[in-house]
């Protein structure tokens, strides 16, 4: 596959970049990669593979997943791990005393944001993906 952009410098392989980046800073115990089942994360999934890379593939649930999403998963990528949450949504608003917001996104360190100690995390994110994001990203 491939997918080409005209830069300053001539027309460039961004399929290609990809894989190359993900083969030349590929951690001695792999890569622990960051699945949601969402289109961003199903195409880092992909450079991995074709990239011939090491990883582990983690989906960390919430509790309040959207059943089509987990069965999505399970059916079309069988080797991600499905990880647990170690406590309910529920519970944790409980918890927190107020449900999670766009500013209070105490949801995502509980959840999505648990990695093991030390590894090297990828996520599949495009830069378009928000106006917050794209302000604040630099071209590498």
């Amino acid at each position: 596959m491939s997918l080409q952009e005209q830069t300053l410098f001539g027309v460039t392989d961004k399929v290609q970049k990809a894989i190359e980046r993900l083969r030349a800073f590929e951690p001695p115990d792999g890569y622990f990669l960051a699945f949601s089942g969402g289109k961003d994360s199903q195409c880092i999934y992909h450079l991995a593979k074709e990239a011939g890379v090491k990883f582990e593939a983690n989906f960390h649930m919430t509790s309040v997943d959207p059943p089509e999403v987990v069965s999505f998963v399970k059916k079309h990528y069988p080797d991600v791990i499905l990880d647990r949450p170690p406590e309910s949504m529920w519970r944790l608003i409980e918890r927190k005393k107020t449900p999670p917001t766009r500013v209070i996104r105490y949801c995502c360190g509980v959840y999505k944001e648990r990695i093991d100690n030390g590894r090297t995390v990828i996520t599949g994110v495009r830069w378009d993906e928000s106006a917050r994001r794209k302000r604040h990203r630099q071209d590498i």
